[in-house]
């Protein structure tokens, strides 16, 4: 398969429409969940915001190359379909930061570890998109350390997940659907998981799984629709939630009102 042809509008490019639409409704009630809730990155919301906008900016470099391919837009539509795996993690972690602030489980620093990982996932995924597309458009060294520690910090959500459920009944009753919400997410985040670590790992996939170049029925059904689906699980939970109490907004994750550590 190859880079599809100039001038042409092709079922790519409807895919891309697809991205824009709900991504740009993401972008607006994501907006609304950060005034609600707090723009702080470790709330989560925001990683709402800036996905959405990366998948807004990916369909916007893949629409623009219908009339315009080459480096820029390739690139930019590469990089922003490979880091917006970075917010889509992140916004798992604000579940759990909030959850902890409720029940105190998790170390604080847990939190902090893992978002400098997910944040040198970023830089990796960056670089190795720019590489890629100012190459032959395939795979580096830099695109598959990026894809590994994304799934592997989601895996550490997923132990988190398993220390939180057996104390559901310690959450509010609103909070506790951010459990519901997180194992209802769990399959469609490993297909999207999967989707690039095929395409970064698997020789002989690779061809079917390229985001540029690769069968579009597998993005869009591993990837893009998984995507839709997970941020929409989040917004309608976060929609229902009432806002932290003041006394807990700005409270430390790990630390009860009075300032002691509970671990």
């Amino acid at each position: 398969m190859g880079l599809d042809p100039k001038g042409e509008f092709t079922y790519r490019d409807g895919v891309a429409v697809i991205q824009v639409f709900f991504f740009s409704a993401f972008l607006i009630l994501g907006s609304v969940l950060c005034f609600r809730h707090g723009f702080k990155r470790s709330d989560g919301w925001i990683a709402i915001v800036t996905l959405s906008i990366l998948r807004v900016l990916a369909g916007a470099f893949q629409l623009a190359s219908i009339n315009n391919p080459g480096t820029t837009t390739y690139g930019g539509a590469l990089i922003c379909q490979g880091i917006g795996l970075a917010p889509l993690t992140l916004l798992n972690m604000g579940l759990f930061v909030r959850l902890n602030k409720w029940v105190t489980i998790i170390p604080q620093r847990v939190f902090s570890v893992a978002s400098i990982v997910v944040i040198i996932g970023l830089a990796l995924g960056i670089y190795g998109g720019w590489s890629s597309a100012d190459g032959d458009m395939s795979t580096n060294s830099e695109l598959k350390a990026s894809v590994i520690i994304f799934p592997a910090v989601y895996v550490l959500f997923i132990g988190m997940f398993a220390l939180f459920a057996p104390r559901w009944n310690e959450l509010p009753k609103p909070e506790s659907g951010l459990l519901a919400c997180f194992a209802v997410s769990i399959p469609f985040m490993l297909a999207r998981y999967l989707y690039s670590i095929i395409g970064d790992f698997s020789q002989h996939l690779r061809p079917e799984f390229n985001q540029l170049t690769g069968n579009v029925t597998i993005l869009l059904c591993m990837a893009v629709l998984e995507e839709i689906f997970v941020v929409a699980f989040f917004v309608i939970s976060g929609l229902r939630l009432a806002k932290l109490p003041e006394s807990m907004r700005d409270k430390p994750e790990g630390e009860t009102e009075l300032g002691a550590r509970r671990y």
